[in-house]
């Protein structure tokens, strides 16, 4: 089965941070999977799509030192949904 990487926000996850599931091909669509079950999957923004981590690095260096001095992610959504694990999801 073809699978590969997303890297989403995902609003519910406490504390807020960027999240990695799984997309997997079911002959019509890529299914969300997210093994944790932390987020609801119908509140999760896609920020990048891969083969794997390297393929969605949030930051690369190629050259020189870099120093992050902060980082502050959130996603907020009015009302998160209730999350039903029978459910087919797919990210948007």
């Amino acid at each position: 089965m073809p699978a590969r990487l997303a890297a989403v926000y995902a609003p519910g996850l406490s504390p807020m941070d960027f999240h990695a599931v799984v997309e997997a091909w079911d002959g019509e669509d890529w299914q969300l999977v997210d093994a944790t079950g932390l987020a609801p999957r119908a509140a999760m923004l896609r920020i990048a799509t891969g083969r794997d981590a390297a393929d969605t690095a949030f930051l690369t260096t190629h050259h020189g030192q870099v120093d992050l001095l902060s980082l502050q992610v959130t996603a907020v959504v009015d009302r998160l949904p209730a999350e039903d694990p029978g459910a087919r999801a797919l990210l948007r």
